[in-house]
């Protein structure tokens, strides 16, 4: 038998599904800085073949929207891309330096995402005789 929670533990769903807006936005911003991140992965090995197409696909990514909610990652790739076609070990390297920010900036995510679902951990279900 479920034990009535009370007013102040019972949550309908529309007051839990109000959230899912928010954690879906974060959700998004997620995916993009994974996606971002694989292609910054392969970038820092087609330096090394191919200098202009990195250079371009680099300067795409600096060239979108959504990074400049990341100053600090647009700043990186904003460097790589001045010494891309001089020096690809340098790029190389600062490819990797995105990918530990995105690191960083996707654990900052996820945590904010769990604070925000949070709430669903305070719904206990008790079990026994009332």
């Amino acid at each position: 038998m479920v034990k009535n929670m009370g007013e102040k533990n019972k949550m309908s769903w529309y007051k839990i599904a109000k959230d899912f807006d928010k954690r879906n936005v974060v959700n998004h911003k997620i995916i993009y800085l994974e996606d971002i991140k694989n292609i910054l992965k392969r970038l820092s090995k087609l330096i090394f073949q191919s200098a202009t197409m990195a250079k371009q696909s680099n300067s795409n990514i600096i060239s979108s929207k959504k990074i400049t909610s990341y100053p600090l990652l647009q700043e990186i790739l904003i460097e790589a891309d001045a010494i891309a076609l001089d020096s690809p070990w340098r790029f190389a390297s600062l490819c990797e330096e995105a990918v530990l920010s995105i690191n960083n900036q996707i654990e900052m995510l996820k945590n904010e995402r769990t604070k925000m679902m949070n709430i669903e951990k305070n719904i206990t279900v008790e079990k026994g005789w009332i």
